[in-house]
């Protein structure tokens, strides 16, 4: 069954990639990989430009299992994008990266994390 994971240009983001790429070969595949664009908002360094989404499928050649990109656009919720995605890909589990540099008792892991552990239909892999 298919592996989600939302995926940013950062430092956690290529460390949640390669998570789901182990988790997406031990299960059978396939890994969807999704980097979510917010409208509007043109410098937001979640956003992987073209340069930066060529490393990312650099990391994944050679993986075992069929890999896909999505880019989508989104005007409000992040977290509603990827429990789409996951719905429509019928995943088994989604694979997100946590900022480390953060307090996590703050606001409990932020509010997109909090709605994707509470809301997805799936496992979901904090890395």
């Amino acid at each position: 069954m298919a592996v989600v994971v939302g995926f940013i240009p950062t430092e956690v983001g290529f460390a949640a990639l390669a998570a789901a790429r182990q988790e997406a070969e031990q299960r059978g595949g396939p890994l969807i990989v999704v980097n979510v664009l917010r409208e509007g908002v043109d410098e937001d360094p979640r956003h992987a430009n073209d340069q930066q989404l060529e490393i990312a499928r650099d990391e994944l050649r050679g993986a075992t299992v069929r890999v896909a990109f999505r880019q989508e656009t989104v005007d409000d919720d992040i977290a509603d994008v990827l429990l789409r995605v996951v719905t429509e890909e019928k995943a088994e589990l989604l694979v997100i990266g946590v900022r480390r540099q953060r307090e996590l008792a703050r606001h409990l892991l932020g509010l997109t994390v909090q709605k994707l552990l509470l809301s997805a239909p799936c496992e979901v892999l904090v890395v």
